[in-house]
């Protein structure tokens, strides 16, 4: 797993659950777009996403994973339609938590938790995403 914050541009709004397809900003992989969850807040000053790298696969993933400080990703518009309607119990398998990583961020700032439940599941230890030790 691994967390990226990054610059966000004015004026971009989201709702928690939203997601947006990310690029790199390389002339080989700007056109590769692939769906990531916002796991920051809209009123966050930047843009936060929890991703989980593949170094197995040739892929975007594993070319995520090789980033480092100053390299630019591409974000565009968000969408999505995981978005919060009212109390009940949540569930996620995988990485499918992360949409629900921004809406408990958000009742949590609003004093809203109250009886909301999230139940996630994970194929092993090492995949669990924000793991508290």
């Amino acid at each position: 797993m691994k967390r990226f914050i990054v610059q966000k541009p004015k004026g971009y709004k989201f709702s928690p659950g939203q997601a947006t397809e990310v690029s790199i900003n390389s002339p080989v992989l700007q056109n590769e777009k692939r769906p990531f969850t916002f796991t920051s807040l809209n009123d966050s000053e930047h843009l936060e996403f929890t991703i989980k790298i593949y170094d197995s696969h040739n892929g975007v993933t594993k070319e995520l994973g090789r980033l480092e400080q100053g390299d630019e990703l591409i974000i565009r518009d968000a969408w999505g339609a995981i978005e919060y309607k009212g109390e009940g119990v949540f569930t996620a398998g995988g990485a499918g938590v992360t949409p629900f990583i921004a809406v408990f961020r958000q009742l949590q700032v609003e004093n809203k938790i109250a009886n909301n439940k999230l139940i996630f599941t994970n194929k092993s230890e090492s995949d669990i995403i924000l793991k508290v030790i």
